[in-house]
């Protein structure tokens, strides 16, 4: 007789927890909103560096409109991907 040994997978124990939401509308979109921030901040950044080398402005700064600027990198990206989760459902 053979043994056999049986794991429990956390895949098929929690399918539908709330973890498995958490997980699908959460995590994985402010996952995806972060780096949609960064794309966000990243290109302000360079635009800015641009247009001081090319002398339109004296001075390079980066202040709290810039950051509020880019959270809407943030917003949209995070808004897009729940949404397409919504779309999909949580069968992932």
């Amino acid at each position: 007789m053979k043994g056999v040994l049986l794991f429990g997978s956390s895949h098929h124990l929690g399918k539908n927890s709330f973890y498995t939401f958490f997980k699908q509308f959460i995590l994985i979109p402010a996952k995806s909103g972060l780096y949609g921030f960064a794309a966000f901040f990243t290109a302000l950044i360079f635009a800015k560096g641009i247009i001081n080398i090319m002398g339109v402005t004296d001075y390079y700064i980066i202040n709290s409109d810039d950051v509020l600027f880019s959270s809407l990198g943030f917003v949209l990206v995070f808004l897009a991907k729940i949404v397409k989760n919504i779309m999909r459902g949580t069968d992932s």
